[in-house]
Order: C-alpha cells, then sequence, then structure tokens
C-alpha cells in the first residue's frame, strides 16, 4: 500500500464491509490502510478528514530535515533522510488526484490546514470544520481524588502537553522558563525520542517535572490547575488537541503562531501567542503575575469552546456538511 497507493493485501476485505452498504464513508488515516485507491471503493457520500499533511507531503507533517518548516519542496531527500525508503511510487502517477474525484468533501480541521491545500492545487471541495474534544467530566473519581493531592504539591505550575519530539519545541520552552527564577513550576506531560535531550537540558532543575505518560484522569486535574498550557510548536500544526483540551478547561495558552494554533488562540483571544525567545520569556511572565489578564483570557478559551470545539458545535456542522450531499 506505501509503495503503490493500492490496498493490495487487504483490498477484497475492505470491498465486502463497503458492499454491506452505507449513507456515508467517512475516511481518516488512509494512508497505510487503503491508501489514496480506497476512496474508490463503496458507493456512499464520501467525506475525508485531513488530519495532517499527507495528500501534499510524503513525510506527513511539512517538517523538512527534522530542522525546518518546508517551504522549499525537495522530497526525495527528505524522505531518504526520514528512512521511509523506497519512494513512495504513486506520488508521481496521477493517482491521488484521480482517486480524490470519487470524495465529495474533505474536511480541514484548521482554517490553515485548509488554505494550504488550496495552494498545493487539491481541487475536492473543502470544508473546515474544527476538531472537537469531549468537556471535562464534572464527578471525579477516587483516582482524580488522589491525582487532586498530588497535584496541589505542585501548584502554581505552566503545562506542557504532548510528544517530545524536537520539532514540538519543547526545548525553546525550557530555555525561556529557565532564563530567571521563577515562582512556578514547568510540569511536561507525555513521551518520545527527544526526552533524554530534553531531561539533559534540564538540569536537574527542581522547577522543571516531567511526568511521563499521564492517564486522562490526573491529566484532567493537570489542565484544571494550570496557569496556561504552552504550545511551543515549530512546526505547522494542524489542530491541537491539547490547545482544545485547554480552551474545554477554560484555561489560557501560550503558543507559537505556527500552523492552525494561530486561529484557536489569537482568534478567540484565548492567550498569547509570541514570536521569538524575547517575547516567550514576556508571555510567561505576564501569565505568572497578573491574575486579571489570566482571568480574562480563561474566559475567552471556554467561550471558544462552547462555541466552536463543543461535540455539539462539531456535529452541527457535519450533519449540514452531509445534508449537503443527501
Amino acid at each position: 500500500t506505501y509503495l503503490t497507493g493500492y490496498p493490495v493485501l487487504v483490498g477484497k476485505k475492505i470491498r465486502r464491509i463497503f458492499a454491506k452498504g452505507f449513507d456515508v464513508i467517512h475516511y481518516h488515516n488512509i494512508s497505510l490502510l487503503g491508501g489514496p485507491a480506497v476512496l474508490s471503493f463503496g458507493d456512499a457520500i464520501k467525506l475525508f478528514t485531513l488530519h495532517t499533511y499527507w495528500l501534499i507531503c510524503p513525510t506527513h507533517y511539512l517538517w523538512k530535515f527534522n530542522r525546518e518548516i518546508c517551504q522549499g519542496k525537495e522530497c526525495l531527500k527528505c524522505m531518504i533522510f526520514y528512512g521511509k525508503v523506497p519512494p513512495q511510487l504513486w506520488r508521481y502517477l496521477n493517482l491521488r488526484d484521480k482517486m480524490l474525484k470519487n470524495v465529495d468533501a474533505l474536511i480541514a480541521p484548521s482554517a490553515f490546514l485548509k488554505r494550504k491545500h488550496l495552494e498545493e492545487g487539491i481541487k475536492t471541495p473543502l470544508e473546515w470544520i474544527s476538531n472537537f474534544v469531549l468537556p471535562p467530566r464534572q464527578n471525579s473519581t477516587l483516582k482524580e481524588d488522589s491525582a487532586v493531592r498530588e497535584v496541589k504539591n505542585l501548584v502554581p505550575y505552566f503545562l506542557y502537553v504532548g510528544r517530545l519530539e524536537f520539532h514540538k519545541g519543547v526545548q525553546v520552552l525550557i530555555r525561556a522558563y529557565t532564563r530567571k527564577r521563577r515562582k512556578s513550576r514547568l510540569l511536561i506531560a507525555g513521551d518520545g525520542a527527544y526526552f533524554q535531550a530534553l531531561k539533559l537540558q534540564a538540569e536537574d532543575n527542581p522547577n522543571i517535572v516531567f511526568l511521563g505518560q499521564i492517564p486522562p484522569e490526573k491529566l484532567r486535574v493537570l489542565y484544571g490547575n494550570a496557569l496556561a498550557l504552552i504550545v511551543p510548536s515549530l512546526w505547522h500544526e494542524n489542530s491541537s488537541i491539547a490547545v482544545l483540551e485547554a480552551t474545554s478547561h477554560g484555561i489560557p495558552i501560550i503558543t507559537t503562531g505556527n500552523g492552525g494554533l494561530m486561529e484557536v488562540v489569537d482568534g478567540n483571544k484565548a492567550g498569547i501567542v509570541y514570536g521569538d525567545l524575547d517575547e516567550l520569556t514576556e508571555a510567561l511572565e505576564r501569565i505568572e503575575e497578573d491574575p486579571n489578564l489570566r482571568n480574562k483570557l480563561a474566559a475567552n478559551a471556554l467561550k471558544a469552546y462552547q462555541k466552536y470545539y463543543s461535540p455539539e458545535a462539531y456535529l452541527h456542522k457535519y450533519y449540514s456538511l452531509i445534508n449537503r450531499f443527501l
């Protein structure tokens, strides 16, 4: 599938499933289970949510040589760098555009991603429907109670949630955080290939706490008690689930303006968008020292969640899209 773009090994099984008959077929991550050819299977209203840049980038992320945002394409060299060899033959044919003709609409979770695909010549109708996250649970469990006690020993704190990879920019966050002595801690939730490098950079700073992978019940508590979520991504984020989760908990967000981050944070006045290390350092200080600013941004974040990122908001747009093709 990776090489040819066809589900050579599982095509018959997929066809048997689709042959049962459906009103809507909604595709998500099809890169290795079906490839572009699976878009031609079945007879129904067909929607395809773009969770990454897979249609226009063989590495999915538009992150060139693991060092910079891709602005001048060198796909073959980049694939070799990431170990994605041999090259995907279907990308050099017309298979993508041919198969996309079977899709009624592509769903882009961010306006940025929609714009990027249009710039790359995608002709299929593109709809911008933001992702959603479930609202925080109101009733706490015993596990949550113990998590609350644990978190109370850490407050006040800034929070990072996500993979620990170079393109996520946590190294920049640590650099900004350690520029001065702070009243608040920095909690880093997540794991990844860059974990050891970040630990070395933190130099056993007692105020920088690496939490590793966090279960959902504890993560909810972490969100609810944080001064702010920090998203220092260097690459073009599509639709960060961590950012949407922060809005559902009503906490401010400090972030770069890369990809779809700008429209969620700056567009809803739900946090601070920074441009460089100095601005990130200043943003940390403002959130730490100004409770009125925190409260204002937090209220905007919660309002944005209710209006745009709740299940109800998503489903209203989703069913409206389906009704258009009935």
